[in-house]
């Protein structure tokens, strides 16, 4: 797709049009807008995670709808920082990155948000692949960096690995709602699955 025609399509994006015109980062705060307002998972968080987060839509959400602290954001790639957000720098599947984590928020989180999706190489079966060795790791990380109440909500693409991602997540948490929201393309595979309660939490 050449940029003009990006561009174009972009701009006849009501929310992309929305984003601009309310001071965001970014569209995909409405797509977090939405799984919070069906799953209230703001609610009881006290201390948040947000994962792939740049160019900090979710962080900028968070922060203005919370009271909350605690929120630590990370990304292989820089981002402008954000008041009240303390940003990590660095690959989240590196066993460094996560002790990092961890040491700087002093313990587990209420609640881990990912929207991290992988670059495309046009394979399908190579990205599903590389993606969902990314969603596992966050998933395996879950459970030991959240509370037992906590909840994880993750960017999934329905296609190879979505089943066996999918029973993953119901051995892991007590419940899990898959769910796309308004905001996300309709012809996009990208949805979004919510865990709420660790089945069996392991220490740090």
């Amino acid at each position: 797709m050449s940029s003009q025609h990006w561009r174009r399509n972009q701009s006849k994006d009501k929310f992309f049009s929305e984003s601009r015109k309310l001071g965001y980062r970014s569209r995909s705060v409405f797509k977090l807008d939405e799984i919070n307002k069906k799953y209230k998972i703001l609610k009881k968080a006290n201390s948040i995670l947000d994962l792939g987060s740049r160019p900090g839509g979710w962080s900028n959400y968070v922060f203005k709808n919370t009271k909350v602290k605690n929120i630590i954001a990370n990304d292989i790639e820089s981002m402008n920082l954000i008041s009240g957000v303390h940003f990590v720098l660095g690959d989240f599947t590196s066993d460094s990155i996560q002790k990092k984590i961890i040491n700087i928020n002093k313990g587990k989180f209420d609640l881990i948000l990912s929207d991290i999706s992988n670059n495309k190489t046009g394979n399908n079966i190579t990205d599903q692949y590389a993606f969902y060795e990314i969603a596992n790791n966050i998933l395996e990380f879950s459970k030991t960096g959240l509370t037992s109440s906590g909840v994880l909500v993750i960017k999934i693409f329905i296609g190879l690995g979505f089943e066996e991602f999918k029973k993953e997540m119901d051995q892991t948490f007590q419940y899990v709602n898959i769910f796309k929201p308004r905001a996300s393309r309709p012809e996009s595979k990208e949805t979004y699955a919510i865990g709420t309660k660790i089945r069996y939490t392991q220490n740090i």
